[in-house]
């Protein structure tokens, strides 16, 4: 068994973007000559989600609806109310970016985290399937994580 992993940086640009994973996950499975294992994508912030779904307008249209009326961005959350919120503060508390309650409710829901098959070399995606970074929140740096457990094609040895 073998571990192969690859941080992934981006720049982000407004609340509730789809950022499509999928060809940089596939080319990192190429590299790795991964004949089988698992592929892991991983989120590192607590407002930005990893999941799969079809790349098409009119469902990504259609998921931005459904989370207005699941989780409103303009609802009371206390990690908005900078009266009774004392934890993790490291931006000023006058900007806006502190005010992401929501994003943090719709994190929970949807995971930060990925895992795919990889069998006989490649991604067991479905036919329709794409891996998304969804950012929750406003533009910001983002880093994921692609990593890769599996077993590498055997090499001849001359």
């Amino acid at each position: 068994m073998k571990f192969l992993h690859q941080l992934i940086k981006f720049q982000t640009r407004k609340h509730l973007q789809f950022i499509d994973l999928t060809d940089k996950a596939e080319r990192l499975v190429h590299q790795s000559q991964a004949v089988n294992g698992v592929l892991n994508i991983f989120s590192r912030h607590t407002t930005v989600a990893i999941r799969i779904n079809e790349s098409e307008r009119g469902f990504r249209q259609d998921f931005r609806d459904l989370l207005g009326r699941l989780v409103p961005k303009d609802a009371y959350y206390r990690h908005n109310d900078l009266k009774i919120r004392t934890e993790n503060l490291v931006c000023d508390p006058n900007a806006s970016d502190c005010l992401n309650g929501h994003s943090h409710c719709v994190h929970l829901l949807l995971g930060n985290s990925e895992t795919i098959p990889i069998i006989k070399g490649k991604l067991a995606l479905g036919r329709w399937q794409r891996i998304f970074a969804i950012e929750l929140d406003c533009a910001r740096n983002r880093e994921v994580v692609m990593q890769i457990m599996g077993e590498l094609k055997e090499r001849n040895h001359l």
